[in-house]
């Protein structure tokens, strides 16, 4: 749940996301604008008396201009753009970046709700668990031996903590996930409905045309502010853990196979899918739908596009992408019927090659 706090100035406001940013995303308030009360924020369209709006995306300067919002939250380059010299006759913050702002300001307004400390009787918790007593753990909680729950967590109604699974201070699991035995999760993770963490990598060693199971003998280890969505599934490594690194962010119904390497602040949008043993480096960002062919590396700061498919390791830092757009269906069946000829125009080409360099010989 989340609560709405009491109306603040707006000086209160950029202060405090001062201190929560640790002093890395300051704020310049207008002449007269410290005093302004603010009680929400809102949409550039709809903000009126009492909001604060923000400008993220300089083609809604038009927009931005117009905003009733008591105050507006943009760049000095947008302020520039938007009114040149001349002072906006009204109240402005300037920042280096108002999107950032913005996430801290609605964290400020909107706080998550602390639940109540405690365990809820319906829980079942198995003897050797360690429950901290500052936790939370709801209804139909399912917490197996040895398994150790940090201060400030909170468990979702019907989640299930497996054998040894350690549980960072303040992380929050939503109810009904899965955590499988051995597995460790940092501090201030956020795991969400439907995500299974720590289930066997998908290993098998054919034989004789059928399949013999190779045991999954390691875990999944995360990160400290890590976050998780729903119905996102990440393997447990075959010898070694499966890793996730600091400040990861994981969209929904992602797929992560085992044995897969995952840097510090990397993001990972809906659907994508990671190969066993895969290696993304460190500020990766992956757009929905990409996948990844597995025993390959991805160099720190690439940035795979939606739909992009790696078939092998990428060296080089850069934009990569390769999935065919949307276009009219007439034109993307007229696009693949050429396609499926390629070879048969390469071996024209190349015959046409070869007569052009025996007519050039005579």
């Amino acid at each position: 749940m989340i609560q709405q706090t009491a109306p603040m100035t707006l000086l209160e406001l950029v202060d405090r996301i001062k201190e929560k940013s640790n002093d890395t995303l300051l704020s310049t308030i207008s002449a007269n604008g410290g005093k302004a009360e603010i009680k929400s924020i809102a949409s550039l369209e709809t903000a009126g008396h009492g909001d604060v709006a923000f400008l993220a995306n300089s083609k809604y300067r038009d927009a931005a201009g117009a905003c009733k919002a008591t105050a507006l939250v943009l760049t000095e380059e947008d302020k520039q753009a938007i009114w040149g010299e001349k002072e906006p006759e009204r109240i402005v913050v300037i920042t280096r970046n108002p999107y950032a702002w913005f996430a801290y300001a609605l964290q400020i307004i909107f706080p998550q709700e602390q639940p109540e400390p405690g365990v809820d009787t319906r829980a079942v918790v198995e003897d050797g668990a360690v429950i901290d007593s500052t936790a939370t753990v709801e209804a139909g909680v399912v917490i197996r031996k040895g398994a150790q729950v940090g201060p400030y967590c909170f468990v979702g109604a019907n989640s299930v903590i497996g054998e040894g699974v350690v549980l960072g201070e303040h992380t929050r699991i939503y109810p009904n996930v899965t955590i499988y035995y051995g597995c460790r999760i940092g501090r201030r993770n956020i795991i969400h409905s439907g995500a299974v963490i720590g289930a066997d990598g998908f290993g098998f060693a054919p034989l004789d045309r059928q399949y013999v199971k190779i045991p999954q003998i390691g875990a999944v280890e995360t990160g400290d502010d890590v976050e998780i969505g729903a119905n996102t599934c990440i393997d447990r490594g075959a010898l070694q853990n499966t890793t996730i690194g600091q400040g990861t962010k994981i969209d929904d119904l992602v797929m992560i196979g085992h044995n897969c390497q995952v840097g510090k602040n990397v993001v990972l949008s809906g659907r994508t899918g990671l190969a066993g043993s895969t290696i993304i480096g460190d500020n990766v960002q992956a757009g929905g739908g990409s996948g990844f062919a597995g025993h390959l590396k991805v160099a720190a700061g690439s940035i795979i596009g939606g739909g992009a498919g790696v078939p092998s390791s990428i060296e080089k830092p850069d934009y990569y992408a390769g999935y065919m757009p949307a276009m009219p269906h007439r034109e993307f069946y007229n696009i693949l019927s050429v396609i499926k000829r390629l070879p048969e125009m390469r071996r024209q080409l190349k015959h046409l090659a070869e007569k052009v360099d025996s007519l050039k010989k005579e």
